[in-house]
């Protein structure tokens, strides 16, 4: 699938639509904008997914930090081995979600955290029932 068609598929799933409505819900954030933010959080994911990481390293600058806190915090909170990897791999995604909302949307990196930890559950379940990877 093309990562600009998975965006859109994204943007009219019921995840999607959960997103925007979280979005304002929790930031305060309009329809129009919050789709706009979603549509960058679904192609960065997108990309992510299908990627090989090659221009910013392995996981990338937000991304390997998010990997790595998120795994260690899945082990202290006793996940087990797969399931801190399993939450390393949605805290690379938050963080490649944070690294397209700065590039792309202009949003500065703290509010783009914010946006990106919200939104990335829902941008999660969409890319793992359509990638199944």
């Amino acid at each position: 699938m093309e990562i600009s068609e998975l965006a859109a598929k994204f943007l009219g799933s019921d995840e999607g639509r959960a997103a925007v409505s979280a979005l304002g819900t929790s930031h305060g954030i309009d329809a129009t904008t919050a789709t706009s933010l979603l549509g960058h959080a679904a192609e960065a994911g997108g990309n992510h997914v299908n990627s090989h990481h090659e221009a910013s390293g392995l996981l990338g600058d937000h991304a390997g930090r998010n990997f790595f806190a998120a795994f260690a915090a899945g082990i202290v909170n006793g996940d087990g081995l797969l399931g801190a990897l399993e939450d390393g791999a949605v805290g690379a995604l938050v963080g490649r979600v944070t690294e397209a909302l700065v590039d792309r949307a202009g949003v500065d990196s703290s509010t783009a955290s914010a946006i990106a930890a919200t939104a990335t559950p829902f941008l999660k379940n969409y890319l793992k029932s359509h990638i199944g990877r």
